[in-house]
């Protein structure tokens, strides 16, 4: 079991924190900021996904399998506003012979669902390096 995440520099870069990292689950969580709103004064649909996909990537790579997401479908329940705290919370539904499907749930701090998602990755063997 791995107890870190690799550095996901786009994720750092929008202010998204991997936590709870283990072999096939993780969260994903970040607090909207005014630099995170769409026009319409919610949080941009980009970055909800962004924080889902944050989740599954950490969920679907461990210590010894490194996971390739190859989609991910996602549901928009409701809005989520500025200062909203969100935790996505990524778990392997479904392993199959070389994949894992995951289910996602996205929510803020009042325990509203803002949005659920599936997903899909490959698992492949890490190869060490000398």
């Amino acid at each position: 079991m791995s107890t870190q995440a690799p550095v996901d520099h786009y994720a750092r870069h929008l202010g998204i924190v991997v936590e709870n990292f283990d072999n096939g689950s993780a969260t994903a969580a970040l607090t909207v900021g005014p630099e995170h709103l769409n026009p319409h004064g919610t949080a941009h649909g980009a970055l909800l996904f962004s924080v889902v996909g944050a989740a599954l990537a950490a969920a679907a790579n461990n210590s010894t399998h490194s996971g390739v997401v190859s989609s991910i479908h996602i549901d928009y329940l409701a809005p989520a506003r500025e200062g909203d705290a969100l935790v996505a919370s990524a778990s392997v539904d479904e392993r199959l012979a070389r994949e894992d499907i995951f289910v996602v749930r996205l929510v803020n701090a009042a325990g509203g669902t803002v949005a659920r998602a599936t997903g899909r990755a490959t698992r492949r063997a890490k190869h060490s390096t000398p």
